[in-house]
């Protein structure tokens, strides 16, 4: 009885340690077309402890690797020391991260994870 009440007592510890499996994370994900140009996004912010945006990666999927290539390209412009953006592109894919920093209206650094799904939501994303 005294091992069975040590194990919960460690779990009971433990879980108020790591606070109780609380996700720090929050994906939206979309489709966009335009110009002919058809692409998946997801973009994930991870969380502070106060759910505040700390960083926030997105991934672009594109329909073709040459449409891909073109948005590598225009991507890459971001990429600085400065920003702290790295982009990544690997066939159809393109990886952003530091998408946090971009200097755009909607700067997701330090926004609020209500906020941040809400500025989502408005450009039809879905949020989990």
């Amino acid at each position: 009885m005294k091992k069975y009440f040590l194990v919960v007592c460690c779990a009971v510890v433990l879980f108020g340690l790591t606070g109780c499996g609380k996700k720090h994370e929050v994906t939206c994900s979309g489709s966009m077309s335009e110009g002919g140009v058809n692409l998946k996004a997801d973009v994930t912010a991870k969380l502070d402890d106060n759910d505040k945006v700390k960083t926030a990666t997105a991934v672009y999927k594109f329909d073709d690797k040459k449409t891909a290539e073109q948005y590598c390209k225009l991507f890459k412009m971001f990429e600085t020391a400065d920003t702290g953006i790295k982009v990544t592109c690997s066939d159809t894919k393109i990886t952003f991260e530091g998408f946090e920093n971009m200097e755009s209206e909607d700067n997701f650094a330090g926004m609020s994870k209500e906020d941040f799904i809400k500025t989502m939501e408005e450009e039809k994303f879905t949020c989990k």
